[in-house]
C-alpha cells in the first residue's frame, strides 16, 4: 500500500477494538480507537479520516448520531457500521445516513478486510 489510509474504530467492546486496531495496523493502516462516541467526535475534529469502523450502540454518543456527523462535515470519509444490532430498522436508519456498509458481529476477520478493500476503492 502506497499511502497509509486513516482508520478511527469506533468501538466501545475493550477485546474488539484491541483485536481490530491490532489486525487493522498490520495491514498497513494508520489506526486510532475510540472506546465511546464522546472520544470518536472529538477524534473527528482533530483528524481527517478515510474510513471510520463504527459500533452502533456506544455510550455518550451514539452511532447514528456519529454517522450522521461524518456525512455532514466529511462526506468523503466512508464508514463500515459494525454492529449487532443489524435489523432492518437500524439498517436502513444506516443506509439513510450515508453509511457505505454495514455488517454484523460476531464479524470474520477476512469478511471484514474485503469490505474495508472494497469501500475504500469507492
Amino acid at each position: 500500500m502506497d499511502t497509509k489510509h486513516a482508520i478511527l474504530i469506533a468501538e466501545d467492546d475493550k477485546e474488539t477494538s484491541s483485536t481490530l486496531e491490532e489486525h487493522i495496523s498490520d495491514e498497513g493502516y494508520d489506526t486510532n480507537v475510540a472506546l465511546d462516541g464522546e472520544e470518536a467526535m472529538s477524534q473527528l475534529a482533530k483528524k481527517k479520516f478515510d474510513l471510520v469502523i463504527l459500533d452502533l450502540k456506544m455510550p455518550k454518543v451514539g452511532g447514528f448520531e456519529i454517522l450522521s456527523h461524518i456525512k455532514k462535515n466529511t462526506p468523503s470519509t466512508k464508514v463500515i457500521v459494525l454492529t449487532a444490532y443489524a435489523d432492518y430498522k437500524n439498517t436502513e436508519i444506516c443506509k439513510r445516513l450515508g453509511a457505505d456498509h454495514i455488517l454484523t458481529k460476531p464479524f470474520d476477520l477476512e469478511i471484514l478486510f474485503w469490505t474495508i478493500n472494497m469501500v475504500m476503492k469507492k
